[in-house]
């Protein structure tokens, strides 16, 4: 996995990640670890894409979602908002490659 995807993630998370020994076993840790990971991300991790309404709410698993781009700490992350059931998450922010 090239390292610059692994930009926000804490040292212990980094070990984690690095220890997994598939793509299912990663993507079981971003859930266990409650990190929403970047369609990037998610790209680099299976292998190929997953854009446009592949991604679901983490709650209610609906594609009814929208975004909005917002500033936190001086670091601009996607917020979402499933219009379904109104729960909202943030995707780690957009990493240059």
């Amino acid at each position: 996995m090239r390292e610059e995807l692994l930009k926000g993630l804490t040292d212990e998370q980094i070990k984690k990640v690095k220890a997994c020994k598939n793509t299912e076993e990663i993507l079981a840790l971003a859930k266990a670890e409650g990190v929403q990971l970047s369609d990037e991300q998610l790209e680099a991790v299976s292998g190929g894409g997953c854009g446009g309404r592949a991604m679901k709410c983490p709650k209610c698993g609906s594609n009814n979602w929208n975004y909005e781009n917002k500033e936190i700490n001086h670091i601009e992350y996607q917020i979402f908002k499933c219009n379904d059931c109104g729960h909202s998450w943030k995707l780690m922010p957009k990493l240059e490659s």
